[in-house]
C-alpha cells in the first residue's frame, strides 16, 4: 500500500533492524504537505505504543504517545493521539524532523514538519494492530488513513 493512495495518510515502516535497535521511517501525506523522517528505537517501545494506542482507541486512556529519536539532527518521529471534542473525535499531532546530520549541525539545518491529522476510532484500532504486528515481527508497515488534516 503506497502512501500516495490516499489524500491523507501516515505510515510507519521498519527500514533497519539489528539485535539492539530498529530504525523506523515515518511517511506523511496531508493534502499538499508531505514529509518523511527516520529515527531509531527499540521493539519494546513500538510494542508499548501499539498497546497504548489500542487502550486509547478503547477510551481507556486519554492520550497515546510515541517518540523515537530527537529533534537535534539525528531524526525524530513523534506521534500524539488525543480526543478533540466530547463526541470522541480523534486527532494525531505528528512531528517529524530530518536526521543524518553531523553532530555539529546548526538547528536551522534540520527540516521539521508538525501537523494535526483527524482520524476515526476504527482506523486507529487498525493502526494499533498493525504497529503491534510490526513490533513482533521487527519488520513491515503500519498505515493510518485519516479523514483530513485540521490545519489545512
Amino acid at each position: 500500500m503506497e502512501i500516495m493512495e490516499y489524500r491523507h495518510t501516515l505510515a510507519l515502516s521498519v527500514v533497519y533492524d539489528d539485535e539492539h535497535l530498529i530504525e523506523l521511517e515515518a511517511s506523511l501525506k496531508a493534502g499538499d504537505w508531505t514529509g518523511r523522517a527516520r529515527a531509531y528505537t527499540v521493539a519494546e517501545n513500538i510494542e508499548a505504543f501499539g498497546v497504548g494506542l489500542k487502550r486509547f482507541a478503547d477510551a481507556v486512556d486519554a492520550v497515546a504517545e510515541f517518540d523515537a529519536g530527537a529533534d537535534n539532527g539525528i531524526g525524530l518521529i513523534a506521534l500524539r493521539f488525543y480526543r478533540i471534542d466530547r463526541a470522541g473525535d480523534i486527532a494525531c499531532h505528528v512531528r517529524l524532523a530530518t536526521g543524518g546530520l553531523p553532530k555539529e549541525s546548526r538547528p536551522e539545518e534540520v527540516f521539521r514538519l508538525s501537523i494535526e491529522l483527524q482520524s476515526e476510532t476504527w482506523a486507529v484500532v487498525q493502526f494499533a494492530r498493525q504497529i503491534s504486528e510490526m513490533a513482533q515481527a521487527r519488520e513491515g508497515k503500519a498505515v493510518l488513513q485519516v479523514d483530513k488534516p485540521s490545519a489545512l
